[in-house]
């Protein structure tokens, strides 16, 4: 995690983060194409980031003018893929590596899998971007139970 890299625009958009909310980010994506800002969070942070009822993540939305996504980070690699999927709850995850490349296989139940894809596959391209940015990980694949 120590290479990672960000734009004097990301600090700025975590200070203001920090200071709005008091949560302690880790890493910070703007995708300037889809103008959205990802935000990795400490563990525990998510609900101060979040607010009462939304208040808060709401106000930020509005400070940014930007859509704005809150993951929880963890040190384990299938926690924090679980964690990347959300709002999709996982049932299981498994990390395999083959040849040096790692892959990711992300189970959920049916109804689920929509969710964990994401429109037009925003939120499994975000899986795969957060997970090979932190842990290394050349793909991620999302499948459901039968």
């Amino acid at each position: 995690m120590s290479n990672i890299r960000m734009s004097q625009e990301e600090l700025r958009f975590i200070s203001i983060l920090e200071g709005l909310t008091g949560a302690l980010a880790v890493d910070c994506i703007w995708n300037k194409e889809e103008g959205r800002v990802i935000f990795i969070v400490r563990r525990g942070d998510t609900g101060k980031v979040i607010g009462k009822g939304g208040t808060t993540i709401r106000r930020l939305r509005e400070h940014f003018q930007k859509a704005v996504d809150i993951i929880e980070y963890s040190d384990s690699p299938e926690r924090f893929a679980s964690n990347t999927i959300a709002p999709a709850k996982s049932q299981n995850v498994e990390i395999f590596e083959k040849s040096g490349k790692k892959t990711v296989v992300i189970t959920v139940i049916p109804k689920e899998k929509g969710k964990a894809i994401g429109k037009n596959g925003r939120i499994i391209q975000r899986s795969r971007l957060l997970m090979k940015r932190h842990f290394g990980v050349n793909n991620v694949i999302i499948q459901s139970t039968a």
